[in-house]
């Protein structure tokens, strides 16, 4: 298991065994931390807070964000937007 901020660079080996990789995520932010992306249903966003109150006013701060955000061309768990990539900086080097 990891613990880890949504902001810091992460990855592992590939995967070479027969057995998929399991992954489960989640995820907590606070309540007046909107995604940068919008809100789609704020029934569905507010029924996701674990503490503190539904608000309408997004906490805005001074961060490093560029935007627009490009989606990804596949669609999906986070190993199928990872397709796009050509790099693989966690596989081993070729020999």
């Amino acid at each position: 298991m990891t613990v880890h901020h949504a902001r810091l660079v992460h990855g592992s080996a590939l995967n070479t065994s027969s057995k998929p990789r399991r992954l489960l995520l989640h995820e907590y932010a606070a309540a007046d931390a909107w995604p940068l992306m919008g809100v789609a249903n704020f029934n569905d966003f507010f029924d996701r807070i674990v503490r503190g109150k539904p608000t309408l006013e997004p906490r805005l701060v001074p961060v490093p964000v560029r935007m627009p955000l490009p989606p990804s061309p596949f669609q999906g768990s986070i190993y199928e937007n990872q397709k796009a990539n050509p790099k693989r900086f966690f596989a081993k080097a070729a020999e």
